[in-house]
């Protein structure tokens, strides 16, 4: 594996229970990020990276200014169960990718651990290779300043049924040890889903998701500041013109964002940039039929790169814009 070339730039920082960045106050205006047509196990197998220009674009035009992204460790690395050997292609993607991405001034999130084994070498067993591996991603992008955060694993908290609270939370304590060790500059969070709570005594910031509506998002939101001081950030929210039609979205997102405002948390990142084409979604039939439902209907964007009306509420939010228009025509 050649040497990652890091790019320039400042570290972000936690002050006062915000984000900050060389000295100034930073809020996230963030997405849940695959490309178009390179989403979810596509994203570091197959990813043309040059072809990206267009996404980033029209993203940093609407203020968006930070990308949570998913890294699959088994597409990372070869020989499962033997220790950090690299997938020289997938890294290869992954580097293009950091560096194009702070070429247009994003933050990064990394999630760690996205679909980890929970069968052969389960995750929470901390088995030798999967430690490793974490050494390994979060050593080789130390010095990179783009990269804002490690999130440790999205939605762990779902793994408490089969495995249990204690088991899953001393993997998280030891993963957060790794990571801090090998990127003492980088700052560290865990999305959990409902009970992120849990991962305050040992995070920099606190990572929560919501996909309901905003009085269950404002009670969620109360639950967590009587819980805890640290720094909250909504790492994941999201409506589908499926369920509801583009208006119906729009509104959503703006009572979201007004909430996040509103209870001073340090921003959002909703799901998703981009409504993906049937072609990159289908790897089998099931996933097809899938495809076709509400969770290929959370873009902002649809595919053919046209805006919903829920970009309106996005660049509200960050400033792009100063009022939208409400009607229904």
């Amino acid at each position: 594996m050649p040497e990652y070339v890091a790019t320039t730039g400042g570290f972000m920082q936690v002050e006062d229970g915000q984000f900050t960045l060389d000295g100034a106050p930073y809020t996230v205006y963030g997405v849940n990020y695959y490309p178009r047509d390179y989403p979810n196990e596509r994203f570091l197998a197959e990813m043309d990276v040059a072809s990206l220009d267009l996404e980033m674009e029209l993203m940093q035009a609407s203020g968006l200014n930070t990308l949570r992204i998913f890294l699959r460790h088994d597409q990372l690395f070869i020989c499962p169960g033997n220790g950090a050997i690299p997938n020289i292609d997938a890294f290869a993607r992954l580097d293009q990718f950091i560096q194009l991405a702070a070429s247009y001034g994003y933050k990064l999130i990394l999630v760690l651990n996205t679909a980890p084994d929970l069968t052969d070498f389960v995750l929470y067993d901390s088995p030798a290779h999967s430690t490793a591996q974490m050494a390994y991603i979060t050593t080789r992008y130390r010095a990179e300043p783009a990269i804002m955060a490690f999130d440790v694993r999205a939605g762990g908290d779902a793994d408490y049924a089969p495995f249990g609270n204690e088991r899953v939370l001393q993997w998280l304590a030891e993963a957060v040890t790794i990571i801090r060790r090998n990127a003492p500059d980088h700052l560290v969070t865990a999305g959990w889903n409902d009970h992120a709570e849990d991962t305050a005594p040992l995070v920099d910031f606190v990572s929560f998701q919501h996909y309901g509506d905003v009085e269950s998002l404002r009670r969620e939101i109360a639950t967590l500041t009587d819980a805890t001081t640290r720094p909250l950030l909504l790492s994941a929210v999201g409506y589908n013109t499926f369920d509801m039609d583009e208006l119906g979205q729009r509104q959503a997102y703006q009572r979201a964002f007004e909430a996040v405002q509103r209870n001073a948390l340090t921003g959002w990142v909703v799901w998703t940039a981009f409504d993906y084409p049937l072609t990159a979604l289908c790897y089998a039939e099931t996933e097809c039929e899938l495809a076709q439902g509400p969770r290929n209907r959370y873009g902002l964007w649809n595919t053919s790169y046209f805006p919903k009306r829920a970009l309106d509420a996005v660049q509200l939010a960050t400033g792009v814009i100063t009022e939208v228009d409400t009607g229904e025509n």
